[in-house]
């Protein structure tokens, strides 16, 4: 089916970093305006924030994509995250060249001085903020069982908790394999969750009979049959008694731990791998409902609201809205939100969908986007440049955020020469860890060097609102 060309009004996320930006005084703003007319670069050097989660890579220096892209010092803590964008938890930096050598200055209070790098209608649509949130994840161990809200709950959840809850978007996000990439994403097919009822015990067990039975039944009922099936099942495991699970998963641990290796499916072996760092965890039991997928380097997966899903190993390039709500249930020692969670689910069933992304300029470069225009806050490209070999992506309407994750390469910026604009030309090399904020209305070069292949990732809009 054809997708709708109408772009929802999106609300700008609101935090306290924002509403500092939008209380400017009369006499900065008129300042502004006056910056405003001088002529930014088209082009600025980015300084990302680095975040240390205990699932992340630990070694620092070439021991993990996010070390290697910060150029972080061998160091025993584990690097899980390179954020980049303008979320006030971790904002990133531009770094301004003058008469008095580099300063850095928050990429958030650089937008606001020059409007015409952020971009009318990004500004009047988003604030102050990116409308993304672009990251790199390097992941060793499983991230939580989660799902992110749509914007009605995220609302809610921000205004009755906002510990946990800390801003009031939604989180849709899409995750592009850099290295061969594992992660749970969705309910499994009918078919395959009937299958582990009848051969996994213990899961039958919390289940309970009767749920059990409905999901045999379901595999020949109709489609929302199954759902409700799904969700009368999935509601008696999450509510089970802690005791009641940890037995059972030991239970589990114990059978699977007696058999050979070869009598294991994919799904024991990894509920055996993730339990030594998780252990007797009820997240165990997810992994015989959700899909198990690895994605090979270049494909993508997107992950809308209300989804399940769980990254499990491996390195990703990921993108997304502004936002950092998360609603958990496995898998981890932080804040678990087990009845909103089963709340929101949609329980929607079937095999995951992997994005193979959509060729552009003879296939070096892929555009991957969400499927939807109900997601006008980001896209994805990937480049992959052979030596001097040059593409060129028309300019946005929004900043875009440029990586190079191997080889180099060189970006050129400018505006279109029919088009005036406030920003000058600007041209940078990049080598890996290369990172560049390209602003709004200016066109994008990338051009391979001369060391073997480079692989560039490009963040943006969706290509909807660019209409």
């Amino acid at each position: 089916d054809p997708m709708p060309t109408t772009i929802p009004e999106v609300s700008p996320p609101r935090s306290e970093h924002d509403e500092k930006m939008a209380t400017m005084t009369a006499t900065e703003t008129k300042t502004t305006t006056q910056k405003a007319k001088l002529m930014a670069p088209s082009a600025l050097k980015l300084l990302p924030a680095v975040q240390k989660y205990d699932w992340g890579v630990k070694g620092g220096g070439d021991t993990s994509l996010v070390s290697r892209m910060s150029h972080s010092e061998p160091a025993d803590e584990p690097f899980a995250e390179l954020w980049m964008g303008t979320h006030s938890k971790a904002p990133s930096k531009v770094i301004i060249a003058g008469a008095d050598g580099e300063k850095e200055k928050l990429l958030t209070e650089f937008l606001v001085e020059n409007p015409s790098f952020h971009g009318t209608k990004t500004a009047s649509t988003f604030g102050h903020s990116l409308p993304f949130l672009f990251k790199c994840l390097s992941v060793a161990k499983a991230l939580s069982i989660q799902a992110h809200p749509d914007k009605k709950l995220a609302g809610q959840l921000h205004a009755k908790d906002k510990k946990n809850y800390p801003d009031d978007n939604h989180k849709p996000e899409l995750a592009c394999a850099v290295t061969p990439f594992q992660g749970l994403c969705g309910f499994r097919p009918i078919a395959q969750l009937a299958k582990h009822c009848r051969e996994v015990p213990e899961l039958r067990a919390l289940f309970g009979e009767d749920a059990a039975k409905g999901v045999e039944a379901a595999e020949k009922e109709a489609y929302e049959a199954q759902q409700a099936a799904l969700k009368t099942a999935y509601n008696c495991l999450m509510s089970s008694q802690p005791d009641v699970v940890q037995e059972a998963a030991a239970k589990m641990v114990a059978r699977l731990e007696a058999k050979n290796a070869s009598e294991l499916s994919d799904a024991d072996a990894l509920v055996l791998r993730v339990n030594k760092d998780f252990k007797e965890d009820i997240g165990l039991f997810s992994i015989y409902l959700l899909n198990y997928v690895t994605l090979q380097p270049g494909q993508a997966l997107f992950l809308g609201p209300n989804l399940p899903h769980a990254y499990l190993l491996g390195d990703c390039m990921e993108i997304m809205a502004t936002s950092d709500n998360v609603v958990r249930a496995g898998f981890t020692p932080k804040f678990k939100d087990v009845s909103t969670l089963t709340g929101m689910l949609t329980y929607e069933l079937g095999a995951a969908g992997v994005m193979d992304g959509v060729e552009e300029h003879g296939g070096a470069v892929r555009l991957y986007a969400p499927p939807s225009t109900e997601f006008p806050e980001f896209a994805l490209r990937r480049a992959v440049l052979t030596p001097s070999k040059a593409v060129t992506l028309p300019p946005s309407v929004s900043p875009r955020i440029a990586i190079c994750v191997s080889g180099s390469a060189s970006l050129s910026a400018a505006p279109p020469s029919s088009s005036p604009s406030h920003l000058a030309p600007s041209s940078l090399e990049l080598s890996p860890g290369g990172l560049v904020v390209v602003g709004a209305g200016a066109e994008i070069t990338l051009t391979g060097g001369k060391d073997g292949e480079a692989q560039v990732f490009v963040a943006s809009c969706h290509p909807s609102f660019e209409e």
